[in-house]
């Protein structure tokens, strides 16, 4: 394996190190109103989108399992969710890879979409005590806005041509 991609994949696991320490640093002493976006989900699909060899299935649940436990979460739940999700994303590279950056937002949203909706439906058949599905909608919207940062936070994780992701930004292919 090329130092290259163990760098990126050094990068990765930094940033998503950095956003769970940001997540669980005190910020208010209020109760938060608003969730905070699933920002691992976003910028793990992206950097996927981008070059999926980065992110190998065992970094992913690492990652997400020591969230599962920080965050108090059923363990493993997420993290297999998020897992499910990313190897579909891989599966769907090929589709993605040429395409410009709406059309790959749009599927994102759809796949943070399914992979909350199917948290959700999980804690409900399991009678888990969660929050009102309110909150659940604005996590998702919260988490889909989210996506276009992740996007131009990714350009740290993945080097590439930045050309070519200018002109697939502005419509054009590649």
């Amino acid at each position: 394996m090329s130092n290259a991609l163990w760098f990126q994949r050094t990068v990765y696991s930094v940033i998503s190190l950095l956003f769970i320490l940001w997540l669980i640093s005190p910020q208010n002493s209020l109760p938060q109103a608003i969730p905070a976006p699933e920002f691992l989900l976003c910028l793990t699909l992206v950097v996927i989108l981008r070059k999926p060899e980065v992110l190998p299935v065992i970094l992913i649940a690492i990652i997400f399992l020591f969230c599962d436990f920080l965050f108090n979460r059923p363990v493993g739940l997420w993290s297999g969710i998020v897992i499910i999700l990313t190897e579909f994303t891989k599966t769907q590279y090929w589709r993605y890879k040429g395409s410009n950056f709406v059309t790959t937002w749009l599927f994102s949203s759809f796949v943070i979409a399914f992979g909350i909706g199917t948290y959700i439906l999980i804690l409900i058949l399991f009678m888990v005590p969660h929050t009102n599905l309110s909150q659940y909608l604005v996590w998702v919207l919260i988490t889909i806005f989210s996506y276009p940062i992740m996007f131009c936070l990714s350009f740290l994780v993945v080097r590439s041509d930045k050309k070519n992701y200018q002109d697939r930004i502005l419509g054009g292919r590649a």
